[in-house]
């Protein structure tokens, strides 16, 4: 799937929460409020949830997740709902709702909202017209689970340092990135040899011109392209670093593109 990166492509969520109160019920609490405190109280329980499984699998090289890579096939969006354009709007897949997810947005809230069937890209302004679709990139354009790249993670034995979210401007395409900090062997001293960046993208013609303009970009040798992802490593441990990508490259769907 290069704190902050430098490369490339990414927006914001607009409109308002339902606040009409349920039929026949007087003075009940409006749904869209009800649906706003229900996404807090996740995003809060999730981030502390994220924290034990990142952590916790550096240290004893177990999986990162109970989730299976089996899933990545999960497609957002379908009849329960339209698009960014109007319709209707899933429950807790509201702007203010989704506004509430980024406070404490991190792999596992992705990974969550995934499961949500909210309409992709999750943020009414991003970039969706635009960029070219690359027809030698054959990688599908689906959405993946980062679980996936995390249980890899703990079978290669890289040790998590930190996880943050790239700070990427949100354009052309670009929805949201992670950073992933990584020590072989274990993160003992704090101190990052490896960096692993995933960028993931709103359209396959975005995907596919960013990924070209990755491989111009000075200091990257080859870019993963896998499901709705950008893949990129770096570091001082640059043999580290490479090996990783190419663990990755290796994964069901993925295409390694040189420069």
């Amino acid at each position: 799937m290069s704190t902050p990166p430098d490369s490339t492509p990414s927006a914001t969520p607009d409109g308002p929460i339902d606040g009409t109160p349920h039929a026949g019920r007087e003075g009940a609490r409006p749904r869209g409020l009800a649906a706003l405190v229900a996404v807090v109280t996740i995003c809060v329980v999730a981030a502390v949830a994220f924290g034990v499984w990142a952590f916790g699998s550096s240290d004893d090289g177990g999986s990162a997740s109970g989730a299976s890579g089996a899933d990545h096939g999960d497609h957002l969006g379908g009849d329960a709902h339209a698009g960014h354009g109007g319709g209707e709007v899933l429950e807790g897949c509201d702007a203010a709702a989704i506004n509430a997810s980024m406070m404490m947005f991190d792999p596992f809230v992705a990974d969550e909202l995934l499961g949500s069937g909210c309409p992709w890209p999750y943020f009414a302004g991003v970039d969706v017209d635009g960029g070219a679709e690359d027809p030698s990139i054959a990688a599908v354009f689906e959405p993946r689970r980062y679980a996936e790249v995390y249980d890899l993670l703990a079978a290669e034995r890289l040790g998590m340092c930190a996880v943050s979210r790239l700070a990427d401007p949100e354009v052309n395409g670009l929805v949201f990135g992670f950073r992933t900090l990584l020590q072989p062997g274990g993160c003992v001293d704090g101190v990052a040899s490896v960096e692993l960046d995933v960028r993931e993208y709103s359209t396959r013609a975005w995907r596919d011109t960013a990924a070209g303009a990755m491989l111009d970009a000075p200091g990257v040798d080859s870019v993963v392209v896998l499901g709705r992802w950008l893949v990129t490593t770096r570091g001082d441990d640059a043999a580290a670093a490479a090996a990783l990508l190419t663990s990755i490259g290796a994964m069901d769907g993925a295409v390694t593109l040189d420069g």
